[in-house]
């Protein structure tokens, strides 16, 4: 064989494994990237799992509050609903579906079980205590099942991953996920689960209005605004920088100085929010002087008759909202929230876009009910620590004047807010009140 064919072989033997190998980098990049995929596919039905489990959660605890057919009627659809949509996420995972039983079986029961009550107090019939204890059953099952989730979210956190660490099926010629050991381990949460004998915010539509307010002021220029920002910062004009425009519902200028971000309304120069980008190390200040703080600082910025209503504390910073008062009545649809850096007391952020939006002059509102005759509606679960006239904002971008009555649940002292309509006596919505060291939410 001459050498010039030699190399000739050679060389395309050289090219071959050249492109055999190119093919096998590419199949295994895509291997890798499908794997990769799939991973982010099973973490978050793993993630939509717990956020519907906590809503369940939250819908159980209303409902053993709700005592009007309204009321339970739009908790139980939420609740039906939450519960297909767990549904649908755990059949989404790697798991041997047929060891789930106990989880579908209490999550078809918990919807079920709403929409029956839902339907025995529209027909006018009371909620008996058995079926408050049944509701409680719920819950006590959910929270169980949603730590054992949680647990496992936490987990993939930590960099465990879905797809990893396979184990052979004890029942099955089967390798399946360590997911598939947990979930066994969640399913024995349900090994009593009782048989059961029955029949069967801000919204987005109030915060994307047009603002009366704004629209009924005048135009700055952006020097105005320059000073606007230096006055609510506490610093010269000179240190502040003209950033950019921001267009939209609220139209704004931009500015900028030492870390912090502060929007100034086009029309009547309204601090509309302040972000900064500072870090906060450490609290020297408690909770109660930075809720005093921020209330002043809302007041020398012009924004009048701001009550707190309930605060959170995160990083070294003390988050309260406040809302406006006037004549008695708190329109919580008017709200500001304001961060306080407890390392010294400084102004963190502010963010008013609540009472931009809904800010305006309203109506006087007349009560058509009285207190005693909206105590009535309360469901017989609770008692009443205190009581507050409002307003409240609707999904469908409406207010509603109500009753808030802060109650306490006659059995397991849970706090509760629940709203009665002072027109038409209907129950308007329910908010449970969380108590930590960080401060009180509502949810």
């Amino acid at each position: 064989m001459k050498k010039r064919s030699v190399i000739r072989i050679f060389s395309f033997s050289v090219c071959i494994v050249a492109v055999l190998t190119t093919y096998a980098i590419i199949g295994n990049n895509q291997s890798k990237l499908y794997q990769a995929k799939l991973e982010a596919s099973y973490q978050q039905s793993l993630t939509e799992l717990s956020e519907c489990l906590d809503t369940i959660e939250t819908n159980l605890i209303k409902s053993t509050y709700a005592s009007t057919p309204a009321m339970m009627t739009s908790i139980s659809e939420d609740l039906y609903s939450e519960c297909n949509s767990a549904k649908k996420a755990l059949s989404h995972l790697p798991v041997d579906q047929m060891n789930l039983s106990g989880e579908y079986k209490f999550l078809s029961q918990a919807g079920d079980y709403a929409k029956y009550l839902s339907a025995k107090i529209q027909n006018g019939e009371k909620i008996t205590g058995e079926e408050y204890s049944n509701l409680n059953m719920f819950l006590n099952y959910s929270r169980k099942y949603s730590e054992h989730i949680n647990n496992m979210v936490h987990k993939c956190a930590l960099g465990e991953r879905i797809t990893e660490n396979e184990v052979k099926n004890k029942n099955k010629d089967l390798k399946l996920s360590n997911i598939s050991i947990s979930f066994d381990e969640a399913e024995e949460t349900f090994s009593d689960y009782p048989t059961l004998l029955y029949d069967g915010p801000f919204a987005d539509a109030v915060l994307n209005r047009e603002s009366e307010l704004l629209k009924n002021s005048e135009k700055i220029s952006k020097d105005d605004g320059k000073e606007y920002a230096a006055k609510a910062l506490g610093v010269d004009t000179d240190n502040i920088e003209f950033q950019c425009e921001e267009f939209g519902l609220i139209p704004c200028y931009d500015y900028i100085f030492d870390g912090y971000t502060v929007a100034v309304t086009k029309n009547g120069g309204y601090i509309a929010y302040i972000i900064s980008s500072n870090k906060v190390k450490t609290s020297t200040i408690s909770e109660e002087s930075a809720i005093e703080i921020a209330s002043s600082y809302l007041n020398d910025l012009g924004y009048k008759n701001m009550v707190k209503t309930y605060y959170s504390v995160s990083n070294n910073i003390c988050v309260i909202n406040f809302a406006y008062s006037e004549n008695g009545v708190i329109r919580y649809t008017d709200l500001i929230k304001v961060g306080i850096s407890l390392d010294g007391g400084e102004l963190f952020s502010i963010e008013a876009k609540g009472y931009l939006t809904n800010h305006r002059d309203r109506k006087e509102f007349k009560n058509k009910i009285n207190e005693d005759e909206a105590r009535n509606k309360l469901s017989s679960n609770v008692d009443v620590i205190s009581t507050k006239m409002c307003l409240i904002p609707k999904k469908d971008g409406n207010e509603e004047y109500c009753y808030q009555f802060h109650c306490k649940n006659k059995e397991n002292n849970q706090e509760v807010l629940i709203y009665i309509n002072a027109i038409t006596g209907e129950e308007e919505n329910i908010l449970l009140l969380l108590y930590s060291d960080n401060g009180t939410l509502t949810k």
